[in-house]
């Protein structure tokens, strides 16, 4: 069941996110968490300038309107949804057990039909893993048909001053969710790589943090460079790449190394929105300006050295 050639073909047809209203500046945030300002210059300078506070809104809060905004959208019958895959990669947005915070988005979805649970172990990666999951399961099932995945993370007010990302970039809470069909014709998925980096087997230690080392950028590559491959594709055939918020300066150096110009990537929300953790890629997709035909490489990476790109054509 690994091989594309017993896989069904399956798409993306439609992203919706939310975002909270509230925008926090990196000066505020530098303000408020104490922060030094030699580090708040150092962030500004790498294109770091807000992120989206969810105050007192909750991962199910946030879960559910994104979720509705989906089947609004894609005028879609709660009934007609056969899984709904959760993800995330902090504790914090999960509701604390026994509750269940996919369960908890299915009933106010009225997502009755649908098989539900959640995926976190490839952290700001687990959406794109969560694609893969539901093909296989569409493999292995032929009554499944569609699939919502949905992605949440927040921060929350006691982890304010763990935002910053080094001097990168800004945790941003949010939320995605989108749409995986069998035989959809749009946003056709045509290759995927997930790796993990095992230098980072011990996850969140602070003395084994993924950096941004020339070994990372070179996973970078080779993670997008394999995706590629399985899709038949070259690296100048990509109409734009969809990146994770993180690390400006690094992508400068992973475009040089796929030889495309800078024009290449999508980083209209570099500034503007923050790190969504793995709903960056999925957000930058629904914003970019598609063309019919064009083929779009989504990628993200994340603790614990988790790296996943996704080919689609539009």
């Amino acid at each position: 069941m690994g091989s594309t050639e017993t896989l069904p073909a399956i798409g993306i047809p439609d992203i919706a996110c939310y975002l909270p209203e509230r925008l926090v500046s990196v000066e505020e945030w530098g303000e408020r968490t104490g922060q030094p300002r030699q580090r708040i210059e150092a962030m500004m300078a790498n294109g770091v300038r807000c992120f989206h506070d969810a105050m007192t809104q909750s991962p199910v809060d946030m879960g559910v309107k994104a979720v509705r905004l989906l089947m609004t959208k894609a005028r879609i019958a709660p009934r007609s949804v056969d899984l709904l895959i959760y993800t995330h990669t902090v504790q914090s947005s999960i509701a604390p057990p026994p509750a269940s915070t996919a369960g908890h988005i299915q009933a106010s979805c009225g997502l009755q039909n649908a098989l539900s649970f959640s995926i976190a172990q490839q952290n700001c990666v687990s959406p794109m893993l969560a694609v893969r999951i539901a093909r296989q399961m569409m493999a292995r099932h032929e009554h499944l048909q569609r699939a919502i995945i949905v992605s949440v993370d927040l921060m929350g007010t006691t982890a304010d001053a763990i935002r910053g990302i080094m001097d990168l970039s800004l945790h941003s809470d949010g939320a995605s969710a989108f749409l995986v069909e069998r035989e959809a014709p749009r946003n056709q998925v045509l290759g995927y790589h997930f790796f993990t980096d095992g230098r980072f087997f011990r996850g969140t230690d602070e003395n084994h943090e993924l950096v941004p080392d020339e070994k990372y950028h070179w996973s970078c590559f080779a993670t997008m460079r394999s995706a590629l491959q399985q899709a038949g594709l070259r690296p100048t055939d990509l109409r734009r790449i969809l990146p994770n918020h993180v690390n400006m300066a690094g992508w400068r150096l992973v475009l040089s190394m796929l030889r495309l110009p800078a024009e290449r990537l999508y980083t209209a929300n570099f500034s503007r929105v923050g790190h969504v953790f793995g709903s960056d890629p999925f957000i930058n997709f629904l914003h970019e300006r598609k063309e019919s035909g064009g083929h779009y490489l989504l990628f993200s990476s994340g603790l614990a050295g988790c790296f996943g790109a996704i080919v689609l054509k539009h």
